[in-house]
C-alpha cells in the first residue's frame, strides 16, 4: 500500500485529497499521464500545422512564395511524422493532410500564374493580322516589384521542382520563335522596346518571294541573335539559384545550357555551311573564309560575355559551349581544307597533262623545237641557242637530247 497527497492550487481555494492506491492502480494513473503527454503532444502538433497552413496561405496571398515554401516544407514533415491510431485523431490527420494538398496545389498554381503575368509570350497565331507576316513577342515586366517577385518566383519554382519545366519551355520558344526565323529567314527583323515597367522583343518575319530559300549571311545572323540574348540577359540578370548539391548557378548559365547547343546547330546549318566557298583559287575566296571564321569567334566571345556558356565543372558533368562551336568551326576548316586540296591536286593533274601535250622535240637545227603552233617565235633566239650549242660542242661539252615546252 502507499499513499498519494495531491495538492491542486485554485485561484481563491486549496482542497487537498488524500489517496490511498495498490501499486496497480500507481502504474494505472502512470499509464494515463503518459497517455494524456502523448494526447496533448498530439494536439499541440494539429495546432502546429493548422497555424503554419493558415500562415502559408497569407504568404501566398501575398505573393511571398521563397517564405510560402519554407513553411510548406516545415509543415510536412511535422504532419508525416505523427503517430496516431485513435479514430478522432486519424479523421483530424485526414483532414489535415487534404488541406496540406490544396495548400501545395494552390502554390503551384499560383507560381504558374506569377510567371505567366511576369513573362508573357505573343504567338504569330495571335498577333498575325497579316498572312504573309509572322510576328512573334516577348514581354517582361521590369518594374522594381515585378523584378522583385520574378526572384521570388525563380527561387520557390526551383524548390518546388517547378523550374527545369519552365526553363525547358522557355527555351523551347526562344529557339522555336527568334532563333530559329532568324537565322533560316533573311526578311525577319528584331525589334526591341524597353519602356519604364516593361519591356518588349518582337521578331518579324516575311516569307520570302523567291522560290529557293536565300541564305543568311553569317554576320547578319550574328547581330540578330546577339540582339536576342542581350535582351535575354538583361531580363534574367541577376537571379542566382542555389541547388543543395551543386554550386550556385546564375540563370542565366542555365538557359543557356539548353539553348547552347540548338542555336549552334542553326547557326552552322543554315549559315555558315551555306556561305562556305565552293572553291579557293582565288584571294578573294580565302578573305571570305576567314571573315567567316572572324565573325563566328567574335560572336562566340559575346555569347560567353552574356554568360550564357555553360562552365565546365570540376568533375566534368557538363561541357563548355566552346567546345561545341570550337568542334563545328573544324569541321568548316577541314571543309574549306579538303576543297582547296581538291583543287590543287586537279590543278597539278592539268599541268601535267599539258607538260606532256605541249612538248616539243629540239634538235641542233631547231634549238627550241619544231612546234609549229608556236606564234611570233624569235629567229635571233634560235640563231643564239645554235651558237650556244656550237661553242659547247667545240668545247668537248654534249647537251643532252630533250623535250621543253
Amino acid at each position: 500500500m502507499c499513499a498519494v497527497q495531491l495538492k491542486v492550487e485554485g485561484c481563491c481555494d486549496v482542497w487537498t485529497v488524500q489517496l490511498t492506491q495498490s501499486n496497480d492502480d500507481h502504474h494505472i494513473v502512470a499509464e494515463r499521464l503518459r497517455e494524456f503527454d502523448r494526447l496533448l503532444s498530439t494536439v499541440d502538433a494539429f495546432i502546429q500545422i493548422h497555424v503554419a497552413l493558415q500562415s502559408i496561405d497569407v504568404e501566398i496571398r501575398q505573393r511571398s512564395f521563397v517564405k510560402a515554401v519554407s513553411s510548406f516544407e516545415t509543415v510536412q514533415p511535422l504532419l508525416q511524422s505523427l503517430t496516431v491510431d485513435r479514430p478522432l485523431e486519424l479523421a483530424v490527420v485526414k483532414v489535415l493532410q487534404t488541406e496540406l494538398c490544396v495548400t501545395r496545389e494552390r502554390l503551384l498554381y499560383e507560381l504558374g500564374e506569377a510567371w505567366s503575368q511576369i513573362v508573357m509570350w505573343t504567338s504569330p497565331a495571335d498577333g498575325c493580322h497579316d498572312r504573309r507576316q509572322k510576328t512573334s513577342s516577348l514581354t517582361v515586366s521590369l518594374s522594381a516589384n515585378q523584378q522583385s517577385l520574378l526572384s521570388q518566383v525563380v527561387l520557390a519554382m526551383s524548390r518546388v521542382n517547378m523550374l527545369p519545366m519552365r526553363i525547358r519551355i522557355l527555351t523551347e520558344h526562344i529557339v522555336s520563335r527568334f532563333v530559329e526565323p532568324v537565322v533560316c529567314n533573311h526578311t525577319s527583323l528584331v525589334q526591341t522596346v524597353v519602356e519604364a515597367d516593361q519591356a518588349v522583343i518582337r521578331i518579324n518575319s516575311i516569307p520570302s518571294p523567291a522560290t529557293e530559300r536565300i541564305p543568311v549571311p553569317p554576320s547578319e545572323a550574328f547581330q540578330k541573335l546577339q540582339q536576342i540574348l542581350s535582351f535575354i540577359h538583361k531580363m534574367f540578370a541577376g537571379i542566382t539559384l542555389h541547388d543543395i548539391d551543386r554550386e550556385p548557378m546564375p540563370l542565366i548559365q542555365k538557359i543557356g545550357k539548353l539553348i547552347s547547343d540548338p542555336l549552334f546547330d542553326l547557326v552552322y546549318d543554315n549559315c555558315i555551311l551555306p556561305a562556305m566557298p565552293v572553291c579557293s583559287g582565288n584571294p578573294e575566296t580565302l578573305i571570305s573564309f576567314s571573315s567567316i571564321l572572324a565573325d563566328t569567334e567574335q560572336f562566340h566571345a559575346a555569347v560567353d560575355k552574356l554568360g550564357f556558356l555553360p562552365k565546365q565543372s570540376a568533375d566534368g558533368d557538363e561541357i563548355c559551349g566552346m567546345q561545341s562551336l570550337m568542334y563545328r568551326l573544324n569541321n568548316a576548316n577541314a571543309k574549306f581544307a579538303s576543297v582547296r586540296a581538291q583543287e590543287l591536286l586537279h590543278h597539278a593533274h592539268h599541268l601535267m597533262q599539258q607538260e606532256l601535250l605541249e612538248s616539243v622535240r629540239v634538235s641542233t637545227d631547231l634549238p627550241i623545237g619544231d612546234d609549229v603552233s608556236c606564234e611570233g617565235r624569235s629567229r635571233e633566239l634560235d640563231i643564239f641557242v645554235k651558237s650556244c650549242r656550237e661553242q659547247a660542242a667545240g668545247s668537248g661539252l654534249k647537251l643532252p637530247k630533250c623535250q621543253i615546252r
